[in-house]
């Protein structure tokens, strides 16, 4: 569960969901854009997650006779992962953008898409989660091999993506008990991440890549 918790840390940082978070919060209405995104993103993850844990579950690749599979999945995670790294390390810098956009008028092909307004912010959740990330692939199959029952796995994916998504779901809350203090530290935590969240990204990214591949070795003895 410990090795669990941490993936769901680690796929918090994807550069897609804090992407797409950090553009919700330039929006001129960031509460109503991140509920549509999050009930979108959730319901696909948990509905997919818990396919893919079941299906698992009776296939034989999560069996007590894990010595080629589970090597296998860290090592191929931990590479792809490390690879991320390698490519946000290498990305020019990015130029900062307006605090917050009218309408969709240029920017990125995330923030065209969800400045089109709610129901687009519900279809993206979707799209942009109906393939699960590497670090998630490695959750699910973490969880399968824990033997569970339907109830118990839908209650431990549930919690896994209840954490992955928290870089949209605490400003969400925060907006609710205090939208104008929200608003100015959203602001200069945005300024902050344009500043510094690609790099912070990329050695995070290295050092869970190393992790994976050591957590690979592990599991060959």
């Amino acid at each position: 569960m410990i090795e669990i918790f941490v993936l769901a840390v680690g796929s918090a940082f994807w550069p897609l969901l804090i992407a797409v978070t950090i553009v919700a919060l330039r929006s001129p209405d960031p509460p109503r854009l991140l509920s549509f995104f999050l009930a979108g993103a959730l319901l696909t993850t948990i509905s997919l997650g818990t396919v893919i844990v079941l299906f698992l579950a009776d296939t034989p690749l999560v069996d007590r006779q894990r010595s080629t599979f589970d090597p296998l999945v860290y090592f191929t995670a931990g590479v792809l992962v490390f690879i991320v790294g390698i490519v946000l390390l290498r990305l020019p810098p990015q130029p900062k953008p307006p605090r917050r956009s009218s309408r969709h008028q240029g920017g990125s092909w995330a923030e065209r898409a969800l400045a089109r307004g709610a129901p687009l912010a519900f279809v993206a959740g979707i799209v942009f989660n109906l393939l699960p990330g590497v670090l998630p692939l490695v959750a699910l199959k973490d969880i399968a091999e824990l033997g569970y029952g339907t109830t118990g796995v839908i209650l431990t994916v549930t919690g896994f993506y209840l954490v992955m998504f928290t870089p949209a779901e605490i400003p969400l809350i925060s907006y609710f008990f205090a939208p104008e203090r929200t608003g100015v530290l959203t602001n200069q935590f945005n300024d902050w991440l344009t500043a510094n969240g690609r790099r912070l990204l990329a050695w995070g990214a290295l050092a869970l890549g190393i992790a994976l591949v050591v957590r690979g070795f592990i599991e060959l003895f």
